[in-house]
């Protein structure tokens, strides 16, 4: 998934140093990039009035967000979505495509209080109840924290010796 970071371009010099292997994608209205900036990439705004050029980078910043692929770089590994309202919406959507993109099983972290359970309750069960319709693809539970519960990984481990034709 890419990493959008606005208007501190150091702190995406450094997110960029310290994963190199992460898509890091700066937008602002920084005249002049640090020497590090050949590691991200980099969206300047010039407008002369600051409050355009807030509300055109908070703009690029949204879209750029919504059409990073969420499944980049997750075959074959266990994808953890942390439950929020912002990704609340389109929660369905990002597990659906984490599922076909190859993950061995996804994990939902929501610890039941943020986002308010009258807000979230519906649409994570909403995930879930999908998941469970469909037993032959990639198992969905879950968790209050981020660390893969041993349940997710039993799921896992059944699913691989059912492929492989194992009892």
């Amino acid at each position: 998934m890419a990493t959008v970071i606005t208007f501190d371009v150091r702190r995406a010099a450094r997110r960029a140093e310290a994963e190199p292997s992460s898509l890091i994608v700066w937008i602002g209205a920084a005249t002049a990039l640090p020497r590090a900036s050949g590691s991200f990439a980099a969206i300047r705004v010039s407008v002369r009035r600051r409050a355009l050029a807030a509300k055109l980078t908070k703009a690029m910043a949204d879209a750029t967000r919504a059409i990073a692929d969420p499944a980049l770089g997750t075959e074959g590994a266990i994808a953890v979505v942390k439950v929020t309202a912002r990704n609340l919406r389109r929660l369905g959507e990002r597990v659906e495509a984490l599922r076909a993109s190859g993950v061995l099983g996804v994990q939902l972290v929501w610890d039941g209080r943020d986002p308010a359970p009258a807000i979230a309750e519906a649409k994570v069960f909403a995930v879930l109840e999908r998941a469970r319709s469909t037993p032959l693809q990639v198992p969905v539970v879950l968790a209050r924290d981020e660390e893969p519960v041993p349940a997710l990984r039993i799921l896992v481990a059944a699913r691989g010796k059912k492929e492989q034709g194992q009892p």
